[in-house]
């Protein structure tokens, strides 16, 4: 048998609650448990937050006024 099988076989049972919540920790791209200690905080950039607001919000409010008023736009042409 594999190492695996054996390995496998040899455990001892557990519920299915304990078999999901592992299993979906091994699905998981980022670990479940803390940071260690030693890493820190990365500081916060507001002035890139603030830059990003204002490169969307040049996007979506022109967007939206045309999107949402276009029938007023449409009846003064008329």
């Amino acid at each position: 048998f594999t190492p695996a099988f054996r390995m496998l076989s040899q455990r001892r049972s557990m519920s299915i609650a304990q078999r999901a919540r592992h299993m979906i920790r091994d699905f998981e791209p980022h670990p479940f448990e803390r940071y260690p200690t030693t890493t820190k905080a990365a500081p916060a950039d507001w002035g890139r937050q603030a830059r990003r607001l204002g490169d969307a919000s040049m996007f979506y409010f022109p967007f939206f006024a045309l999107v949402i008023g276009w029938p007023l736009l449409a009846e003064e042409l008329v």
